[in-house]
């Protein structure tokens, strides 16, 4: 039997393009900029900052198999860990010393990829579907492909409060085996 560890990075990971009156951020990073009522310092991460890091695989799933076939034949993913993580590649601290609520808006792009190695090319699309299934996740891109998607966001900000706001994006990566059964038996394992 072939045992190969499995390892699949699902990472959206973002970067900020800065326009309009904040544009002279790109020169000046947590330099404080004034727009309006509303007191700004942005910093903007390069290689963005990854935190919140969760385990999210319990001991007691790891040797649990999904539904089989009646006779027990088909392929499973078999974790062996899951983490949860965040990451961020833009905050700003905000402050409002107006007496009503106001909006602060950016042109933001992040990159989602979706990296690994789960099987010969031909098997690919089948092992997605079953490790997507199995981590319980959707993700925004197939397999093996990188992206890049642009939007504008904005926060609303309160009326007397300094707000910290985030851009980013949630991730997971998992290790684990695809495992064939035949009968119950396992016939193939990596």
């Amino acid at each position: 039997m072939n045992i190969k560890k499995l390892s699949i990075a699902t990472v959206l990971v973002s970067s900020l393009v800065v326009s309009g009156a904040g544009s002279a951020f790109a020169v000046s990073q947590g330099e404080t900029i004034k727009i309006g009522s509303l007191t700004i310092v942005e910093r903007v991460y390069e290689n963005p900052v990854e935190y919140d890091f969760t385990k999210a695989l319990a001991k007691s799933d790891l040797n649990k198999i999904g539904p089989l076939g009646n006779d027990m034949t088909g392929t499973v993913y078999e974790m062996s860990t899951k983490d949860l993580y965040k990451s961020k590649s833009y905050e700003a601290e905000i402050e409002n010393d107006s007496d009503e609520n106001d909006s602060f808006s950016r042109k933001v792009t992040r990159k989602t990829f979706l990296t690994g190695k789960i099987g010969g090319s031909g098997e690919t699309k089948v092992n997605w579907r079953i490790i997507e299934g199995k981590v319980g996740i959707h993700a925004e891109i197939s397999f093996g492909k990188e992206d890049t998607i642009e939007t504008t966001h904005t926060w609303v900000i309160p009326k007397r409060t300094i707000t910290t706001v985030e851009y980013g994006s949630k991730a997971v990566k998992t290790t684990g085996n695809l495992v064939k059964y035949f009968q119950g038996r396992v016939k193939d394992s990596n």
